[in-house]
């Protein structure tokens, strides 16, 4: 009897110590704690043996967790864009859950992990993002530092789990943006003219070939002659295009300073329309003009005009195949600026073509030089303007903004 007594006695207590065991391994769990682990004098019971490989389980997971996120934390601190990125809880709670070197490094602040004292270091840029819902958006913010003035870009995206709203924001350097910008415009400029000096070169290369082994064949009888004296006329016009290419090149290159003088806007307008006045009639294009009659403007004369001739022509070529073709010019003063803009209700721009309208030598018409854009920009921006466009809707607007305009 005492030794059945004993027995359940044993069998108690090796339940309470398996409970126990058990109640371990569950906090450990949930509290991500896996510096416990099950003695091996009792990992031969099946419970504990799975209980072990159930923690040493979730401690590799929770390893690998940590790796990655090292990992992560390593690549978005050798990035030259500053990132931050919060966290939001259901409660509304907002917690930093990235900050990278290049964030603190622009604003020379501490790199603090609670929002409440890194707000305070970044009330500004805070200030964008608190007042409004988080969503995507784009801002462009003058930050005083160390007594200069530095002006960002910020770019906010956001997404979200079933337990929090993530929102991620970037930042650079209006600089860095330049830099990008001048970069991809130039490998485009590059790509178009390789792929137009080759299309040239090509032919010219083959014909040559051809040619030398006619002239191989022996004396050159008038079948031969005729097809030297064709080879020859192509070598010449593709020869001709390429110089025509090279010329214009060096025109966009070569581009002179403005020579500046004053004159009435208005009156410029309608002398160039009138050189296109036999083609808007033949192509029953109605051309419509309001301009601010008073409105001065110290430029060069013979730019603006040739500004003005180019985007014209492109509205001409974008409504040709428009039922009641309608080109609309536009000239204001706003805030001290001369505004022309010149729309039409062509088919419109494209989006796939929208980014590249100004790279030198892209076109989308058969004859097109590629360069009346790309020219016409060049010339805005030497008078310190802006030159830019909208599309869409039926309707596509080229915008030219102008300093110095003076009303009279």
């Amino acid at each position: 009897m005492l030794l059945f007594l004993g027995q359940i006695l044993l069998f108690i207590d090796y339940i309470k110590s398996t409970l126990a065991e058990v109640e371990k391994s569950i906090d450990c769990l949930l509290y991500e704690d896996y510096t416990f682990t099950v003695h091996n004098s009792k990992q031969k019971y099946p419970l504990h043996q799975k209980t072990a490989l159930l923690l040493e389980k979730y401690k590799k997971a929770a390893l690998q967790q940590t790796s990655e996120q090292q990992i992560f934390t390593n690549i978005i601190n050798s990035l030259s864009i500053g990132i931050l990125m919060l966290r939001k809880d259901t409660d509304g709670k907002i917690d930093v859950y990235q900050l990278n070197d290049t964030f603190v490094d622009f604003l020379n602040i501490p790199k603090y992990y609670q929002w409440n004292l890194l707000k305070e270091k970044i009330k500004p840029i805070a200030d964008i993002f608190q007042h409004e819902e988080w969503q995507k958006r784009k801002h462009v913010l003058s930050l005083k530092l160390n007594d200069t003035t530095e002006t960002f870009y910020f770019k906010t995206a956001v997404t979200k789990t079933h337990e929090f709203d993530y929102l991620i924001v970037t930042m650079e350097t209006i600089q860095q943006l330049i830099d990008k910008k001048e970069k991809e415009s130039w490998y485009k400029l590059m790509n178009v003219m390789s792929h137009e000096i080759i299309n040239t070169i090509t032919p010219i290369s083959s014909l040559a070939e051809n040619l030398d082994s006619l002239l191989q064949e022996g004396a050159p009888n008038d079948e031969t002659l005729i097809e030297l004296s064709q080879g020859l006329n192509i070598i010449k016009r593709r020869s001709h295009h390429l110089t025509t290419f090279v010329d214009s090149y060096r025109k966009l290159a070569e581009l002179p300073l403005p020579e500046k003088e004053i004159f009435n806007v208005a009156r410029l307008i309608r002398n160039t329309i009138s050189l296109f006045q036999p083609e808007f009639e033949e192509k029953k294009v109605n051309i419509n003009l309001n301009a601010s009659e008073k409105l001065n403007l110290s430029a060069d004369k013979k730019q603006m005009e040739q500004i003005l001739i180019n985007l014209i022509t492109n509205s001409i070529f974008a409504v040709s195949g428009t039922e009641n073709p309608q080109i609309d010019i536009e000239l204001v003063q706003k805030n001290n600026k001369c505004i022309i803009s010149v729309s039409d209700n062509g088919e419109g721009i494209p989006k796939d073509i929208k980014e590249k309208i100004f790279i030198p030598y892209f076109t989308t018409r058969k004859n097109g030089s590629g360069i009346g854009l790309t020219l016409s920009k060049s010339m805005v921006e030497s008078h310190n303007g802006t030159l830019f466009f909208s599309s869409g809707n039926g309707k596509t607007t080229f915008i030219v903004s102008l300093n110095n305009s003076i009303a009279i």
